[in-house]
């Protein structure tokens, strides 16, 4: 038996071990952490607190026992938490105390600082990714090398949240998720290592596809580490199965296609084939996200939480099919956009008032000299997820009849959006079956009339009502600050103050949008050339 054997064998016996639990009922411990195990109740703060009443306090100098009792008093916040691992830290630097209390201090720091990182304070993330980088350096074990590489990558990009603002305190932690997509970070750079590593040695042009595609397997027992698909962790004894919230929207392509054929092909779509594409998750907090939409669009308080009933209990978004209707100039298709936004899926906009047939979201056969997939296959392609968003603008305005070579887009629609057809929709392009029952179809319409009985059966009809003068202090601004990003200015320059927003009300008594907006502009002109007229 090779030592490469013996590796693998103590690395899969051990890997449990290194697992972190889904869940926990009491605070982790500083190693704990380190090798990714969750937050008590998903939160740093509650899990600092709990935490901070469960080491002993004998030893302990005067300094962290004032920074524990300010963290008993009330919400934790970072500024208290950076508190608390200042003084641990102070205390392990300290060489009046013992040596044990030092050391106790030391790790107390430590543990302090992941949560003081999680509570939104970069330093301590930054600290806390090098912290673990020389904890990784001086341990040999694969599976804890392999935990402590994605503790490290998960701190840096927790970082890069913090720097970017797209980090949140008040909501929980998730861990398990900014994990996965630390292992997906390093397994990138590590094709790039092994492809540059190829190169440093002079390798020929077929040994280094070699490298990249993970050349075929000598022996089918898949524990050779001569193989260059062995894998300590996965050594094939075990059947993985899809990583989760992923889907295999589109498994193979049409079958006895010619080789031209095939090119085509592979040209649109051979990014997805095959391929377990992610899933876009739910917000981690539906509260933060209503909140966060209720701000900005305090007219459509009542859509927002029912597509949140739509959505609730799911883990990824999907099998979502609304149409918000209501009169021109209401906010709607602005409204989709920001909600999209906010959860993170991609947006694919259909105008549906210029669609003359099925092409803008039906596929067309490859005979056909403008052939291509269907919309939703494309954007998937595009985002490289499964479950893009669809916006079907102006829904009610779309024409072309049965009659015509392109048919009706109320026609095409039918089959992709009803959910038993969606999940094994036939695309006309790839000549193969397509998965889009996880993808979100959101229309706008000033009224249905026009839509047919069966299309919108498949949708849920939300009324979205204009906004009124009370809603005008909260929009103004908004939109105010949208004109300076349109002119290329300081969003300064669109700060509405009392006299302002007094004359925008004698004009605007709530209604369309679309008029608010016509307003800001002239105000805004007047404020960029004074001269052009008066202000007020």
């Amino acid at each position: 038996m090779t030592d490469e054997i013996r590796r693998a064998e103590r690395a899969r016996a051990l890997r449990h071990a290194y697992t972190p639990p889904d869940t926990v009922t009491a605070p982790a411990t500083l190693r704990q952490l380190r090798y990714g195990w969750p937050l008590l109740w998903g939160h740093p703060g509650p899990d600092l607190l709990a935490w901070s009443r469960s080491i002993p306090l004998d030893g302990l100098p005067r300094g962290v026992l004032d920074a524990l009792a300010a963290l008993d008093e009330g919400t934790v916040t970072v500024a208290v938490a950076s508190t608390l691992t200042e003084a641990f830290a102070d205390a392990a630097a300290d060489t009046r105390l013992t040596s044990d209390v030092r050391d106790d201090c030391q790790e107390y720091a430590s543990r302090c600082r992941f949560s003081t990182a999680w509570l939104g304070d970069y330093a301590n993330s930054v600290l806390a990714m090098h912290e673990t980088d020389v904890y990784l350096g001086g341990t040999f074990d694969d599976c804890e090398r392999r935990a402590l590489m994605v503790t490290r990558t998960e701190f840096s990009y927790l970082g890069h949240q913090i720097l970017q603002g797209g980090h949140d305190p008040k909501h929980p932690v998730p861990r398990a998720q900014m994990r996965e997509r630390a292992w997906q970070d390093l397994l990138s750079e590590s094709e790039v290592v092994r492809f540059c590593a190829a190169l440093d040695q002079g390798e020929t042009r077929s040994a280094i596809r070699a490298v990249v595609r993970r050349g075929p397997v000598r022996d089918d027992t898949g524990t050779d580490p001569r193989d260059p698909d062995f894998d300590p962790l996965d050594l094939g004894d075990e059947v993985a199965g899809p990583p989760p919230d992923t889907l295999l929207a589109l498994p193979r392509l049409g079958a006895g296609l010619k080789p031209d054929a095939l090119k085509e092909l592979k040209a649109a779509v051979g990014a997805i084939v095959g391929k377990h594409l992610p899933l876009v998750t739910v917000p981690a907090s539906w509260a933060g996200f209503v909140a966060a939409l209720d701000a900005e669009f305090p007219q459509f308080a009542d859509v927002t939480r029912a597509i949140v009933r739509l959505q609730g209990g799911r883990r990824t978004w999907g099998g979502l099919r609304v149409i918000l209707t209501g009169p021109p100039g209401a906010g709607k298709t602005r409204y989709v956009r920001r909600l999209c936004e906010l959860a993170g899926l991609h947006l694919a906009r259909i105008p549906c008032d210029a669609s003359a047939d099925n092409s803008s979201v039906a596929a067309t056969p490859r005979r056909w000299q403008t052939g291509h997939p269907c919309r939703a296959l494309a954007e998937m392609v595009a985002s490289m997820t499964a479950n893009p968003a669809m916006l079907l603008d102006e829904l009610g305005r779309a024409s072309g009849t049965q009659q015509s070579n392109g048919g009706r887009l109320y026609d095409a629609l039918v089959g992709m959006t009803d959910p038993e057809n969606a999940s094994a929709y036939h695309d006309q392009f790839v000549e193969a079956q397509a998965d889009l029952s996880h993808v979100p179809w959101i229309a706008t319409a000033n009224d249905v009339a026009s839509v047919p009985a069966a299309l919108l059966d498949r949708f849920v009809q939300l009324d979205c009502a204009l906004p009124g003068p009370e809603h005008l202090r909260i929009l103004a601004p908004q939109v105010s600050h949208e004109a300076c990003r349109q002119r290329g200015l300081d969003e300064a320059w669109g700060t509405l103050d009392e006299t302002d927003l007094s004359l925008l009300a004698q004009h605007w008594r709530g209604g369309s949008m679309r008029r608010l907006a016509r307003l800001v502009d002239v105000l805004m002109a007047v404020r960029l050339d004074p001269s052009s007229g008066p202000r007020h």
